[in-house]
Order: C-alpha cells, then sequence, then structure tokens
C-alpha cells in the first residue's frame, strides 16, 4: 500500500510541476549551449532537460558579490543563484540534492535546502567581465563564504566546482 501512495504522490508532483510550467514563454538557445538542466524539473526546452546559452542564463535574475575566492583570492563575481535557477525551471518538493556536473565530469552535490536558502551562485562574470576558463568559466559554482561563514564547514574549498555544464536535481 505504501508503494502505491508513492507513486501516486509522484504523479501528483509531476503533474502539479507540468501544469505549473504551462503559460511560460520557453526560450530557445540561439547561441552555444553553456548549461543544461537535467533531472526532475517542470520546464524542458529540448526533450527532457533544460539548455541555456549565456544570453538565457544572464536573463535570470542576477547577484553580484565579492567573496574570498579559496582558490583565486578575492574576486567578484556575478551569476544566478541556484535558488533563482531552480525556481525558474520548477523543481518538486520532495528534491534533495542538486549536482553539479562539469566538465571534466566530475560531480559536486550541493543539498537542495542549501541551494534554496543560501545565495550559492553559479557564477558567469567577474568584476563585469565574462568568466574566463582560467577562472573557472564560462560557468562556476561559487559560495558566499564572506557572508556565510558555516557555509565553509558545509562545503569546503574543493566543492568549488569550475567549468560547470550542468545541474541534475535529484530526490
Amino acid at each position: 500500500m505504501k508503494s502505491v501512495s508513492k507513486v501516486l504522490l509522484g504523479v501528483l508532483i509531476v503533474t502539479l510541476m507540468v501544469v505549473s510550467a504551462w503559460g511560460k514563454d520557453v526560450p530557445m538557445p540561439a547561441g552555444d549551449v553553456v548549461l543544461t538542466v537535467s533531472g526532475t524539473i517542470a520546464l524542458t526546452n529540448n526533450g527532457d532537460v533544460f539548455d541555456f546559452d549565456m544570453d538565457m542564463l544572464k536573463a535570470l535574475p542576477t547577484l553580484t558579490y565579492q567573496v574570498e575566492d579559496p582558490w583565486m583570492g578575492t574576486q567578484v563575481y556575478t551569476g544566478v543563484t541556484l535558488k533563482a535557477l531552480l525556481d525558474y525551471v520548477g523543481i518538486p518538493t520532495g528534491a534533495s540534492k542538486v549536482v553539479m556536473i562539469c566538465s571534466d565530469e566530475k560531480e559536486f552535490t550541493v543539498a537542495t535546502k542549501d541551494a534554496l536558502y543560501y545565495p550559492i551562485m553559479l557564477a558567469y562574470a567577474e568584476s563585469g567581465d565574462d568568466l574566463p576558463a582560467s577562472l573557472g568559466g564560462p560557468v562556476k559554482l561559487v559560495y558566499p563564504y564572506d557572508a556565510y561563514p558555516d557555509l565553509q564547514n558545509i562545503y569546503d574549498e574543493n566543492n568549488w566546482a569550475w567549468y560547470v555544464v550542468g545541474v541534475r536535481v535529484e530526490y
């Protein structure tokens, strides 16, 4: 009986996600895809994923902050918070983790509760310029250590993901 209830609950959640995505103007990438969001998401533009080119990513609400990057020293990063990205594509209440997928196939996990609470950023600019590969670009995962020092105990410097090409939402 419990498994039937779980299946019905899952169907209900997916249905609600699809209904919440109706009416959204779903853009398509005009340039090179820099980030693909996959997993349990409501809004898609390429099969069961959502592909972003840089202009689409920059069209989302942005945030800029200065932070002591453990690898690059003091930097001023601009990007989109994980929360803004997840809100845009629509994720179910039960999602437990967000996995960053890097171009070298390394993966870094952020708990969904942390992604929704802290302004953890997918940075695409540093000091107003596009983030170069030498700083982990074009998209890099950045933690606001200066404003939230407790994050360093949860996600140490080895969790700063460079060359992020994908985000996967999981239960």
